[in-house]
């Protein structure tokens, strides 16, 4: 009896220390959980401040990414203005060249025309000064030769008259050698008459003056074949030449109005 007490005493201690360490075990592993709860707990924190940090990143470079954007689209439209303004820039300079060009070759051919007149005019300067010497007067003006002489050398003393002498026919004859040898010079022959006493002076005068300068042209027309469109025989009053108050000047010079029309057209 005693025996059968102390085995289920026993029994019950066994049973009770087992249900007491499996207690202890219960709660120990309670614990690990809630151990491991708070673990998990603290990682799903940590993973969604990581991911609010990330969204954030995310956000941020997308901001940074629409900025660039709008950044490189502005680069773009300011880069093609640049380079529509640089195109017009560069249409202008090759207009303006083009023009400066063209305004160089015109200048070019009205200069090498002046040049090829002033040489020609220079030449025939010459050839007066080897033929006539130094009387009479010649010179040289506005691209002109104009040989000058007296009245009264070419007239003789009378005022009125306009017959060339024949001492005067002379130098006229060497006049028309050298008008000849230059078919294509132009001359005006000027006489004035100032020294008629009259009640109209200028009137006598500028009948006097037109009928010597004609009377010369007729002479290098008849006798030098002169041609009579190359010569304008013009008379003035009381607006001597130079110094000598009656005298006439033959003023030779290349066609002017074979420059003009030359100038005109290289102009278009």
């Amino acid at each position: 009896m005693r025996k059968s007490i102390f085995t289920t005493l026993f029994l019950l201690l066994s049973i009770t220390i087992t249900q007491a360490q499996s207690k202890k075990d219960l709660i120990q592993e309670v614990d690990n959980l809630r151990t491991r709860v708070r673990e998990a707990e603290t990682g799903l924190s940590e993973s969604k401040r990581e991911e609010r940090i990330a969204s954030a990143k995310v956000e941020s470079y997308e901001a940074q990414v629409d900025e660039l954007k709008e950044t490189n689209a502005n680069l773009l439209k300011n880069l093609n203005s640049f380079t529509e303004a640089s195109n017009k820039r560069s249409d202008h300079i090759n207009s303006t060249l083009e023009s400066l060009v063209k305004k160089e070759a015109q200048l070019r051919v009205i200069n090498d025309e002046l040049s090829a007149r002033d040489s020609i005019t220079l030449a025939v300067f010459t050839q007066f000064k080897q033929t006539l010497g130094n009387d009479p007067k010649i010179t040289v003006s506005n691209g002109a030769v104009a040989v000058v002489m007296d009245n009264s050398y070419i007239f003789g003393e009378n005022t009125k008259n306009f017959k060339v002498q024949d001492k005067a026919e002379a130098i006229i004859a060497k006049i028309g050698s050298v008008l000849k040898a230059n078919p294509t010079m132009e001359i005006q022959i000027v006489s004035n008459s100032n020294l008629v006493e009259s009640k109209d002076n200028k009137s006598n005068n500028w009948e006097i003056g037109t009928q010597q300068a004609a009377a010369i042209a007729r002479i290098l027309e008849s006798k030098y074949q002169i041609e009579p469109k190359r010569i304008v025989a013009t008379g003035i009053s009381e607006l001597g030449l130079y110094s000598i108050e009656t005298s006439t000047e033959i003023v030779v010079q290349p066609k002017f109005y074979e420059f003009y029309k030359l100038v005109k057209e290289s102009m278009k």
